[in-house]
């Protein structure tokens, strides 16, 4: 094969020494292409070599431009100048965590909120910024620093949960409820006390005001709250104090029967009711109070109906009292009168009365007088130890407090109403079976007769106690005592109460006699009621007793009710601590008639 040959094969044809397949550009021409590219790719890697050698040379030792610490600009800065910036700003700036709002500014340390910054691992990491990597990482960190700026993270020890304890003592010094509008009236002086508003911290989104303020160094914190609306605004309370001070501007007139009477602004202000309901305030009139304002009024007019009643005349005969009306105010009609008017400003009223009728009237008294004995009894007031004066004269004194009593149908009679905390003398008494020496000696001989009385009389018997010892002025079985000990409790109390159980009143009469005997009588309607009552002795010791009492009502001649009771009793024990046999205690007749020896 010839060059030549060769050279026409290829089709080739040679430019200044080189062949160009084609009239194309040959080898050689191609290579000087190659050349003209890497020329100046070379030229500018050479270029940035040199740029990258002069911005290391120039930064030797320095913080990149562009590089901050939470608002902290350090770029340009050396190490040991950033770490004065940071311990700078570290120890000064943030060494206090300000928490504020609109209302308040609050300081605490960082050591008081847990924070506490490493300066120089915080240097360290500024530092480092476009410094690691590989070439092309360092280069866009630069640049990145330079265009946008690079932020680094302050490297902090923070503790949150001790910052949270700080806050949450902020917020219970700085919490406070909202304070309600009130409306006081002062005689006749309306007052209002103005609202306010309260305020609740929220603790949750200042805890992350302050995380922001330690990352980004600023110290600054948001104390982040809710504020609480009162109910009762100031504006409300005026309205309703409006209304109040209308009421108490003038005093009130009122009229009746050619009289006048008045009443001043300061009593309306005090019969005033201030109320709160569903976040308003209601003014209304308090009726009691005002009543008890407007008692010269009704002290004037109320006129109290005089009762009929019953009393003795002097024959000793019952009569009946004559009964005669009253007059009263018609009291839900007047004050609703005064509730309607005085708040629309009427100051004048007319006292509306009307006739008080007496419950009793002397005809219906007359029809129920108890004129006849229903029942009788008696016992010995000397058959006792206790001889002495002062025992008859408080036998004298209960049974003044009951004698004239009348009981009304269907009302029951209480002996200790009656009885209870007169003045007595101190005698010998009987307490759970024994003699002692206290105030009321004689008492039970009082409420035993009228007991009896009462039974013979056909009454109900509602309550009844036996003593705990035979006694000789009353047989065994049809004995009651009464006890009253302390008067500020009736926790205690032994009473004798029977119900009046007839169509008529009944009287009740007791009465101490000169034979030796105290007797009790009961008053009541004309009626066909017949009693018989016994008592017999079941058996007996030298210690205690049983007796059992039989007892039988008839009405015109037919049984209507048939009882009987069994009583247990103690020995009696003296007043030197010795006891009685009881086969030794005398025992009364059935009728209270005392046979046995003197004592």
């Amino acid at each position: 094969m010839s060059l030549k040959n060769r050279d026409e094969r290829q089709g080739g044809r040679y430019i200044s020494g080189s062949y160009t397949p084609n009239g194309g550009l040959g080898i050689k021409s191609f290579g000087r292409k190659r050349r003209s590219i890497a020329g100046p790719i070379l030229i500018a890697c050479a270029v940035l070599a040199v740029l990258v050698a002069a911005d290391t040379l120039l930064n030797s030792g320095r913080i990149y431009r562009g590089v901050e610490v939470g608002d902290v600009a350090l770029g340009g800065s050396t190490l040991a100048e950033a770490r004065q910036i940071i311990q700078e700003r570290a120890t000064g700036a943030v060494k206090e965590i300000q928490l504020s709002d609109p209302d308040r500014q609050l300081t605490r340390t960082s050591k008081e909120m847990g924070v506490r910054f490493n300066v120089d691992a915080t240097v360290d990491e500024a530092y480092a910024v476009g410094r690691e990597g590989n070439i092309l990482e360092r280069l866009g960190e630069r640049a990145r620093a330079l265009v946008v700026g690079v932020t680094v993270p302050a490297d902090v020890d923070y503790r949150p949960g001790k910052a949270r304890a700080e806050v949450e003592e902020i917020a219970s010094q700085i919490n406070h409820d909202p304070r309600e509008a009130t409306v006081k009236v002062v005689g006749s002086q309306v007052e209002v006390t103005d609202s306010r508003e309260g305020y609740e911290l929220d603790v949750g989104a200042t805890m992350r005001s302050v995380g922001d303020a330690v990352e980004d160094l600023s110290g600054q914190a948001r104390l982040v709250g809710d504020v609480l609306e009162p109910n009762i605004t100031t504006a409300e309370a005026e309205t309703a104090a409006e209304k109040a001070r209308r009421a108490v501007s003038e005093q009130l007139v009122f009229h009746a029967e050619g009289e006048s009477w008045t009443l001043s602004p300061a009593d309306i202000g005090s019969s005033l009711d201030i109320t709160t309901d569903k976040g308003k305030i209601e003014i209304s009139l308090n009726r009691e109070r005002l009543e008890e304002r407007l008692a010269h009024v009704y002290a004037d007019l109320n006129i109290k109906p005089v009762e009929a009643s019953y009393d003795f005349g002097s024959g000793g005969e019952i009569i009946v009292t004559q009964s005669k009306e009253g007059q009263k105010i018609e009291e839900d009609k007047f004050l609703g009168a005064i509730e309607d008017g005085l708040f629309e400003g009427k100051r004048e009223y007319d006292v509306p009365i009307t006739v008080d009728k007496p419950t009793y009237i002397t005809a219906e008294l007359q029809s129920m007088k108890p004129t006849e004995l229903q029942g009788s009894y008696r016992t010995n007031y000397r058959a006792t130890t206790d001889q002495g004066q002062t025992r008859v004269e408080n036998l004298q004194i209960a049974s003044a407090a009951l004698s004239g009593t009348f009981v009304a149908p269907g009302e029951t009679f209480s002996m200790l109403e009656h009885v209870a905390g007169l003045d007595y003398h101190e005698t010998h008494v009987i307490i759970d079976g024994a003699e002692t020496f206290d105030e009321g000696g004689g008492l039970c001989q009082v409420t035993s007769t009228l007991y009896n009385a009462a039974l013979y009389a056909g009454m109900e018997i509602v309550e009844r106690t036996a003593h705990a010892s035979q006694l000789p002025y009353i047989r065994p079985g049809m004995d009651a005592t009464v006890w009253y000990g302390d008067l500020a409790t009736t926790a205690d109390d032994l009473d004798m109460r029977f119900k009046n159980t007839t169509d008529g009143y009944v009287l009740i009469e007791e009465y101490v006699a000169g034979d030796g005997y105290i007797y009790a009588n009961v008053y009541g309607v004309p009626d066909k009621v017949e009693v018989e009552m016994s008592s017999e002795e079941v058996w007996m010791t030298q210690d205690a007793s049983e007796w059992t009492t039989y007892y039988t009502r008839t009405e015109n001649g037919k049984v209507v009710y048939e009882d009987q009771w069994n009583t247990e009793y103690s020995a009696l024990i003296d007043d030197k601590g010795k006891k009685i046999p009881t086969p030794r205690v005398p025992i009364a007749e059935i009728d209270g008639t005392y046979l046995g020896p003197s004592f």
